[in-house]
């Protein structure tokens, strides 16, 4: 009898922890629930925002001036060190060393801006939208040359001689079919 309700106990004592199990589960996916429904809540208010992104104006100051800047002084800082160390030295050329950089960085800076509308998204569209080129069908016709029970004649030469000879070259009437390739 001890035995009996030692095994009940132990059984008992499983259901028990996998219940608890379970209970431990059925929170986590509820707490999992609660979370997602909030991510996606969260993701559609941004969504529905009306208002647009942009950029801070420390950071256009940075991207349109800073950074040209920045390359046209790289420009002529080596120009320096080439006239300073190098073995041929040329005269510094204000344009060649500054003015060039600066420009070739501030296009650079000016067009990735307006292929991606300002900085506000992250997918670049194209300054010229080329036009979709559409496949043409080709439409091939033919003269198909068909006797009496509506079989295909397959060697028309000899049915075309065949007809100037019986003087019926009038009456055939030839079919056109329509091949898309």
């Amino acid at each position: 009898m001890a035995k009996k309700q030692n095994k009940k106990s132990k059984t008992a004592e499983k259901q028990d922890a996998q219940s608890k199990i379970a209970e431990k589960q059925d929170t986590k996916i509820e707490a999992f629930s609660k979370l997602s429904k909030e991510e996606q809540l969260r993701r559609e208010n941004m969504n529905t925002n009306k208002k647009k992104k942009s950029m801070t104006v420390a950071s256009r100051l940075m991207l349109f001036f800073v950074l040209p800047l920045f390359a046209g002084l790289m420009g002529l800082v080596s120009s320096f060190v080439q006239n300073k160390y190098g073995k041929n030295p040329q005269e510094r050329n204000f344009d060649r060393d500054f003015i060039f950089p600066f420009l070739a960085t501030l296009v650079l800076v000016i067009v990735v801006s307006v292929q991606t509308m300002n900085f506000s998204t992250y997918k670049a569209e194209p300054l010229v939208s080329w036009p979709k080129v559409v496949k043409k069908k080709k439409v091939i016709r033919k003269t198909i040359v068909v006797d009496d029970d509506g079989n295909v004649i397959e060697d028309n030469d000899e049915i075309l001689k065949n007809l100037k000879e019986t003087g019926e070259e009038n009456n055939a009437k030839p079919l056109e079919l329509k091949k898309n390739e």
